[in-house]
């Protein structure tokens, strides 16, 4: 069986996939901020900080992957991937916690999510491998 390669895979099955590897990023990050918050003196303050910044950073990711072998519209690529990765996100948190609050400070992440993804999918559209 030969490999397949990147841009021979639809684009549904890519943005899948970068979705995947943005979040067995994000859990990279986090076991790794965990340790550190664990065996060092940082204030309790940076746990929501450094949970937002990981966030933000796999969001990015995730748009950056999906829009990478795309021709044009990376922007847009990346906002819907940024969405997809938080509504995941709360659909997560909803199944391991019982329910999550969906207000006003749901739909400001959810901005922040496509933000970033727009931001990711603008630096993935201009990577060329």
């Amino acid at each position: 069986m030969k490999p397949v390669n990147e841009k021979e895979r639809p684009a549904l099955l890519r943005c899948l996939l970068s979705l995947v590897t943005a979040y067995a990023v994000t859990v990279a990050l986090v076991m790794l901020f965990a340790l550190l918050l664990c065996y060092t003196d940082i204030d309790e303050v940076w746990i929501g900080r450094g949970a937002k910044i990981i966030t933000v950073f796999s969001v990015a990711l995730a748009g950056a992957l999906c829009a990478k072998s795309g021709k044009r519209g990376g922007w847009l690529v990346g906002g819907v991937s940024g969405v997809l990765y938080m509504v995941i996100l709360y659909a997560i948190g909803y199944l391991a916690f019982g329910g999550v609050e969906l207000g006003s400070e749901a739909l400001i992440k959810l901005g922040y999510g496509a933000l970033a993804g727009i931001i990711g999918g603008i630096i993935g559209i201009n990577m060329k491998s």
